[in-house]
């Protein structure tokens, strides 16, 4: 008889032990008994003897024929569980494929990846060259222990540095894991890249089949596949031995899950590399607030590209002042429309960048004031005019564009705001001649949708693109000699302390998308362009913006001088949720006393976003520079805490938003 610990698919905190006459291996999954009804789980360890005196349940069934997962790959598993305070089991469930095929497969006819024999030949710049010197240079790596930000200005050629190091890695037989903050980069990077290798190439990302994921999977597990490209989730792949793992856009906010495993993958990419001792290269044009801080404090090699391959200049910067501004339309100055008007007659592309997707950001009624909101959410629904509705883009609520203003039955209703669906129809009336696609999350449906766009804009079928912060993320689009950013202002009203940085890094990534061939221009049009975030980003001063920002929120205690942990409550009952943060903050506060630990709290206070979904909403937010003493803060308090079976809380470590 074997006994075996299984982390079962519940949300418990321990794992629990089960006997079975098999001899299983760590990483199977297994069908269990969970007191009068049955689930699933992994087998995590395996004793020859009861480690308890208790009597044990048999394991029902093995549901896989393959093992998931080795000890190494559990260690780095247990480490993310451990970290962000999430069950095992749980963890373990949203990691790994839940698809078990029916048919066996045979996986040693597999390719291994290899470096291909018809390696495209690249020309490298001298900054280049000196780039991948010092990321393979053994004596640098020991000193920075691996860890490297490759920063470079948009179009300086940070890819073809990374290739080369991933072609060093695979000669070694060590696994590669390239990540990138958007399923729709996968295509695009993977096309960069394949052509320099041969044999098995995974890629992961949560638009591929559950049997494609699965097979994919189990490759990547027994060695057959030593390169794996994907959205967030392929840091989990479950490789035997990672030499390199590069974070493309390391600064990017989709790196971050929002909800269930609130994990960062860009931090988990540095916590794997120091377990394998792997390179990790943080690429970036506009790195975060926190990594380049990192690259000062001497944490990681400092690896730059200040110029643009093929000797091109960084565009041009026209700035416009909405306040004072002459416009055409609602959105559109006549300085943006004459540039437009140039660019068209030279028969070359422009791009019309808003982060804000709809027509209108709601609809007010002019009589009585009052706007179109959600019923379930403390927020206005967007207008999509094109789909007829209004859409709440928290909790997917929709309703028909009303006729009339429910509060005084007025017909006076009017769009307030504008995204992208506006800009188009504004464009459209403006240069009914040109060719205008849209790029952003309501007219890109799924990767054969994305390619198609891709391709026609390739083909230069396309005049005008039109999109959100898509378009700013590491697409290379050559023709593109203009981008207009429509109002740059945006996400700098947002209730949260990155509000800038987020700014400054959208203006500078889509302005790079500018001039790739030919010299660029950018015309941005503002109602604050005095702020700080876009003149640095009008001066491409990253030092400029870094020092401001670093000063403000030194000021105010926020990353990288504290780490933070966001104890987020919702309940379908306002005073229960009230109630059970102000119960919760009374417990954290003894802990803080009785082990005397430096750790501020701020709040309980209804989230920026009151209501979700019909959910109410609470959060406490808790500041410390110890690491350590915030996690052990939440495990005291996670086992003297007893909450209410109709609330809900969430532990968000170094969170990205409070939002």
């Amino acid at each position: 008889m074997f006994y075996y610990e299984v982390a079962p698919s519940r949300p418990f905190m321990d794992t629990l032990t089960y006997e079975s006459e098999l001899d299983i291996p760590i990483g199977c999954r297994v069908e269990i008994p969970i007191g009068k009804s049955k689930g699933f789980g992994f087998v995590v360890e395996k004793h020859k003897d009861n480690p308890g005196t208790f009597k044990t349940k048999k394991i029902i069934k093995v549901s896989s024929e393959n093992s998931f997962f080795g000890k190494e790959n559990l260690k780095f598993y247990k480490w993310i569980s451990d970290y962000y305070h999430y069950p095992l089991g749980e963890t373990l469930s949203l990691i790994i494929p839940s698809f078990v095929p029916k048919r066996k497969k045979d996986y040693d006819a597999v390719e291994m990846t290899s470096v291909s024999l018809n390696d495209p030949i690249v020309n490298f710049t001298g900054e280049q060259k000196e780039a991948q010197r010092l990321i393979l240079d053994a004596s640098t790596q020991k000193k920075y222990s691996s860890r490297n930000l490759l920063h470079g200005v948009t179009g300086s050629g940070k890819t073809e540095v990374y290739i080369e190091v991933i072609k060093d890695t695979i000669k070694q037989g060590r696994g590669v894991i390239v990540i990138v903050p958007e399923i729709a980069l996968t295509p695009q990077l993977i096309n960069r890249i394949t052509g320099h290798f041969a044999g098995e190439i995974s890629v992961i990302h949560s638009e591929i089949s559950r049997a494609k994921k699965y097979e994919t999977w189990i490759k990547l597990a027994k060695g057959k596949s030593l390169f794996c490209i994907g959205a967030r989730s392929a840091i989990f792949s479950p490789m035997k031995d990672i030499g390199l793992i590069v974070v493309d856009e390391e600064q990017d906010s989709s790196y971050k899950q929002d909800d269930r495993l609130r994990y960062n993958a860009r931090d988990l990419a540095l916590v794997l590399g120091k377990q394998y001792g792997a390179r990790v290269i943080l690429s970036s044009a506009t790195p975060s607030v926190e990594t380049y801080h990192n690259s000062k404090e001497n944490k990681y090699s400092y690896v730059t590209l200040k110029n643009r391959v093929r000797g091109l200049c960084l565009p041009e910067t026209v700035v416009v002042d909405l306040k004072k501004a002459e416009m055409v339309s609602d959105n559109f100055s006549s300085e943006l429309v004459r540039h437009i008007s140039e660019t068209l007659k030279k028969k070359e592309q422009i791009i019309l960048y808003l982060n804000r997707r709809g027509y209108s950001n709601t609809i007010i009624c002019k009589t009585c004031g009052a706007r179109v909101s959600c019923p379930k959410c403390s927020i206005t629904l967007t207008e999509h005019k094109s789909k007829k509705i209004m859409l709440c883009h928290y909790c997917g609520y929709e309703r028909d564009i009303p006729n009339y203003c429910s509060a005084c039955k007025s017909h006076s209703l009017y769009p307030v705001g504008s995204g992208t669906e506006k800009i188009y129809e504004e464009i459209e009336k403006i240069f009914p001649e040109s060719r205008i696609a849209r790029m952003d999350s309501d007219s890109i449906k799924g990767k054969k949708n994305l390619d198609e766009i891709l391709k026609k804009i390739a083909d230069k079928k396309v005049d005008i693109i039109v999109g959100t912060q898509l378009l700013g993320k590491g697409h290379d689009f050559p023709d593109v000699t203009l981008v207009g950013i429509i109002n740059a202002d945006v996400s700098l009203h947002l209730p949260d302390f990155r509000s800038a940085e987020r700014t400054f890094h959208q203006i500078m990534q889509v302005s790079g998308r500018a001039g790739r061939m030919c010299q660029g221009y950018v015309v941005l049009q503002s109602y604050m362009p005095e702020h700080f975030a876009i003149q640095n980003a009008i001066k491409n001063d990253y030092e400029g913006f870094y020092a401001e920002e670093l000063s403000n929120r030194k000021d105010v205690l926020y990353p990288p001088f504290v780490n933070l942990v966001d104890l987020k409550f919702s309940s379908n009952s306002k005073d229960l949720s009230s109630k059970s943060s102000k119960d919760a903050l009374e417990i954290i506060k003894k802990i803080i006393r009785s082990k005397k630990m430096s750790v501020l709290t701020l709040g309980p206070s209804p989230s920026p976003i009151p209501v979700i979904n019909n959910r109410y909403r609470h959060h406490i937010v808790l500041k410390a520079r110890s690491r350590a003493d915030l996690s052990y803060l939440i495990k005291v308090f996670n086992k003297e805490y007893k909450k209410d079976k109709n609330l809900r809380l969430s532990i968000d470590v170094d969170p990205y938003s409070f939002i």
